[in-house]
């Protein structure tokens, strides 16, 4: 059977061709659009996951720092976290001010200026919310600040920025009409759609961003070892004696993530979702189509190898096995093809092994089953009528 069946295969080269090149090209582009999805989620989480946080304080209903507008006062604030914390925070960490906004800096090269997305986090050397020296692929940490905020403090005008801005150490990008030097690069560190991020000191951040105004826009607390997050979060929020009297709202990391993949990526992106389902149906419908069509193709050539002989059982062992290889090297190839285009796209693409088998078994299994039911139909051909050529 296996003579056969290559020799079958080869007499319609471009057909088998073809089958498989359009099953590769469907599977494709079901895994490319989950892997979108699983690229925006990724960076969804990367940044909250990456602070080591444990909680958020955002400004009372302002639907958190990431998607609502919040500026806190950090006198009082950071004060009370820390008293009413007490033992439950961690000592060293504690309690740490942020600046996050999203920004429309810009960057000059070769004497012209252009616009670019970014998101600018102001935070303390040392504390929540920021890179680290070991975090750094190249250059240094900018110069801290005082501990004690007043808009007449100097500040240093220094930045650390995303290596996929293309800026180099020594280089300078404008925030908020000031020239900041870059000092440092770290790498992978975006926002959701890629928006590459910009760090520097809180202070920095606060005359920059904010116009001098010696506010934040969160807080982030990471509790002592053992401490459940949940818990201090209560605390926190309760009207009486925690800080919810300064019209605050506290959020563990996994709520603040919620919150962003809710409004970055679940909503806008519902119609994409939308339309991957009608992907799947359509492939489903395709794939089946193109496997069906293809062996009733061959209805003249069964009804033969009846006539001499062959029984019902090789005959749709021979479709089924030449559906099942062409299927096989369809997905692969689209597979291959998928892992091929990801660095093509303008945003991050993160394919997902398990929902790549699940694609590769699904499309095989639709392709197994639409040869099936065509051999079966074909298999009710008169030899004699195949033989006259009347099909």
């Amino acid at each position: 059977m296996r003579r056969f069946l290559a020799k079958d295969m080869a007499y319609r080269p471009t057909r088998v061709a073809l089958t498989a090149l359009a099953i590769a090209v469907l599977a494709m582009l079901i895994l490319l659009f989950g892997g979108i999805m699983h690229g925006l989620r990724w960076q969804a989480r990367r940044y909250v996951s990456w602070t080591g946080a444990d909680l958020w304080i955002s400004r009372e209903r302002s639907g958190g720092v990431f998607v609502g507008f919040s500026l806190i006062n950090p006198e009082l604030v950071q004060t009370s976290a820390q008293f009413i914390g007490g033992t439950l925070i961690d000592d060293e960490i504690g309690v740490s001010p942020l600046v996050f906004a999203h920004a429309r800096p810009t960057i000059r090269r070769s004497g012209v200026a252009s616009e670019v997305k970014a998101v600018i986090v102001g935070y303390r050397a040392g504390k929540l919310g920021g890179p680290s020296r070991s975090d750094l692929v190249r250059g240094r940490l900018f110069v801290e600040s005082a501990e004690v905020y007043s808009p007449e403090q100097p500040v240093e005008l220094e930045c650390v920025v995303d290596a996929s801005m293309g800026l180099e150490v020594g280089e300078s990008v404008e925030v908020g009409g000031q020239e900041l030097k870059v000092v440092g690069i770290i790498r992978d560190m975006m926002f959701v759609f890629d928006t590459p991020m910009i760090f520097m000191d809180v202070r920095t951040a606060q005359k920059t961003v904010l116009e001098d105004v010696i506010y934040v826009n969160t807080f982030l607390v990471k509790v002592a070892a053992g401490q459940d997050p949940s818990t201090v979060a209560e605390m926190y929020n309760d009207p009486q004696r925690g800080i919810r009297r300064f019209a605050v709202d506290t959020h563990t990391s996994e709520e603040t993530i919620g919150k962003i993949l809710k409004n970055f990526v679940d909503e806008p992106m519902a119609g994409v979702q939308f339309l991957r389902v009608m992907l799947w149906i359509a492939t489903a419908l395709v794939v089946g189509m193109i496997t069906y069509v293809t062996t009733m193709e061959k209805t003249q050539e069964i009804g033969v190898m009846k006539a001499i002989g062959a029984t019902n059982a090789y005959v749709l062992r021979l479709v089924l096995w030449q559906v099942l290889l062409t299927s096989v090297c369809g997905v692969l190839l689209g597979l291959g093809l998928a892992v091929a285009a990801v660095p093509a796209f303008p945003i991050n693409v993160m394919l997902n092994a398990a929902e790549a088998a699940v694609v590769c078994v699904l499309s095989v299994s639709v392709c197994v089953v639409g040869g099936l039911v065509a051999a079966r139909r074909a298999l009710r051909v008169d030899p004699m009528v195949a033989f006259r050529g009347e099909l």
